[in-house]
């Protein structure tokens, strides 16, 4: 109501209030009351007709209607359900890793329908739970509580953790604290000692999920249908698709500066996506933070100058490096939870004078930036001839095929977004209009110039002679002769001249008709 007020000069000029609008909003859900299904169904029938990969499926009881519907009952059975479509969907691959929150029954599901998946809970999730049991003890206890992150977020095996846990209960005397056992009791859903060789990369919440739907809800409201549904996700489907194609394009047009000399950073600019190198570059600054120390044959120890090294804590690190083999171990696991080489590593390799280059193997085809999709294709330009000057057909060749190829690498990158494309339309359609103007001015001057000539040619005002060739004044005429032989009118005359070359008149009338010997 307050726009609608902006629009009509103020509220009280608006010839309705909110319950007009809620009425009639009320009155177009009612039209589709008993549509719902069949218009979602429909809807998705055209999106499968224009996107083979796209997946639907319905499952009907008796009476034809949906069993389930965006998994109103949150029990095995159903989630049970949603995970078997989901391999329908994916052709039957099962996900490798999994993160869920604490939900039981989610859990359970997990279990039945990826057996080989390795599913682990939200950490943030269990440490807020936590937080609201032992928030008030640990307020009072601040060494355990830093003792307590420590161990949890740290500890580099299992068996380190289970260790590090039984000193610090013993040291801290609380071994009665049931809200510490509760925790210990599910330690191996969300330590991440217990998952330090699987792939998460950057990630071990559901964050990323619980972010999606904050901005669902922007778009959604609880009483909207499921057709609503399935159409406002699209809306914010296609926002998205935008916004990252805006990012993308902005991204392209600004240029990277390598944080330091080493040469493996220039390698890294050329392979590694933008995201992807700019985490590679924070990990490459934190060489700085650390010490190296040779403690065996091919075993290197990595100690913090300071006291605390963000992500790392105040360890040290042991690092295996095989120079020849080019193979590179640390007990972070970096590589194996990120697939990015860690800070230590590469202390390492700059302590033995190897930071020249990634080996292949450490750079994962999923952080590399992709293949060109796009392959330019360019003409084959004519030979400028050396021993002649070229035609004006071969000049129109020349220029024309060196700014086909021109235009073709201004393509390729427009081609990356829709941003992109309307941009080069824009100047495109500027370029051709300007040609065009430039094409008619150009005729309307050359028909000027021949109206011209023509009309000087017609005063005799040029011939083209001495004004247009001065250099040629200087030269005189040849001298003049007269005609040689009888003159003409003396000459003897043919038989075959039948008029007489000279008027004879009558002598006694003066008539030419005859003559007075002709009229004796």
């Amino acid at each position: 109501m307050r726009i609608m007020g902006e629009v009509y000069g103020g509220l009280a000029n608006v010839p309705y209030d909110s319950k007009d609008v809620s009425n009639f909003m009320a009155k177009i859900d009612e039209e589709h009351t008993h549509k719902d299904m069949s218009l979602l169904l429909a809807h998705f029938a055209r999106i499968k007709k224009e996107d083979p990969d796209f997946y639907f499926n319905l499952h009907t009881d008796h009476a034809d209607k949906l069993g389930c519907g965006f998994l109103k009952n949150e029990n095995i059975e159903s989630f049970v359900w949603l995970f078997q479509e989901f391999l329908e969907a994916m052709g039957g691959l099962q996900p490798d890793n999994f993160i869920t929150d604490q939900d039981a029954a989610m859990r359970s599901a997990v279990l039945v329908s990826f057996p080989n998946c390795c599913h682990r809970n939200c950490r943030w999730h269990i440490m807020q739970n936590a937080q609201a049991v032992l928030g008030n003890f640990l307020s009072k206890h601040e060494e355990l509580r830093t003792e307590l992150n420590e161990i949890i977020d740290y500890s580099m095996s299992v068996e380190e953790f289970e260790t590090r846990w039984a000193e610090m209960i013993t040291k801290h005397n609380v071994v009665d604290n049931t809200h510490l056992y509760d925790l210990y009791h599910i330690r191996a859903t969300f330590v991440p000692a217990y998952f330090k060789e699987r792939f998460f990369p950057f990630l071990q919440t559901t964050a990323r999920s619980e972010g999606f739907n904050a901005v669902l809800k922007t778009y959604m409201d609880p009483h909207n249908n499921l057709h609503h549904f399935f159409l406002q996700y699209m809306k914010l489907q296609e926002k998205i698709d935008v916004a990252e194609d805006a990012v993308e394009f902005k991204d392209e047009d600004k240029t990277l500066r390598a944080w330091g000399d080493f040469p493996v950073e220039e390698q890294a600019l050329q392979v590694y996506t933008r995201p992807i190198y700019l985490r590679f570059r924070a990990e490459l600054r934190k060489v700085t933070s650390y010490n190296v120390q040779h403690v065996g044959h091919e075993t290197y120890d990595v100690s913090p100058i300071k006291n605390y090294v963000y992500g790392y804590g105040s360890r040290s690190y042991k690092v295996e490096a095989n120079l020849e083999a080019e193979n590179y171990n640390c007990e972070c696991c970096k590589f194996s939870r990120d697939g990015l080489l860690c800070c230590h590593i590469f202390r390492v390799m700059m302590q033995l004078g190897n930071i020249d280059r990634i080996p292949e193997k450490y750079i994962l085809k999923r952080w590399r930036i992709p293949e060109e999709i796009i392959v330019e294709e360019k003409l084959e330009l004519p030979k400028v001839p050396v021993d002649r000057k070229m035609s004006n057909k071969e000049r129109q060749q020349l220029r024309y095929g060196t700014m086909c190829n021109d235009f073709t690498k201004v393509a390729k990158i427009a081609s990356t977004s829709d941003k992109g494309k309307a941009l080069a339309d824009k100047y495109m359609q500027a370029l051709e209009k300007e040609l065009l103007d430039m094409k008619a001015s150009e005729s309307a001057k050359r028909k000027k110039r021949k109206n011209a000539t023509t009309a000087q040619d017609g005063e005799g005002a040029n011939d083209g002679g001495l004004d247009s060739f001065p250099q040629f004044a200087h030269v005189e005429d040849p001298v003049y002769v007269p005609k040689q032989g009888r003159p003409a009118e003396k000459r003897k005359q043919s038989g075959l001249h039948l008029k007489s070359s000279k008027v004879v008149k009558c002598s006694l009338c003066g008539s030419n008709q005859h003559t007075a010997a002709m009229q004796r």
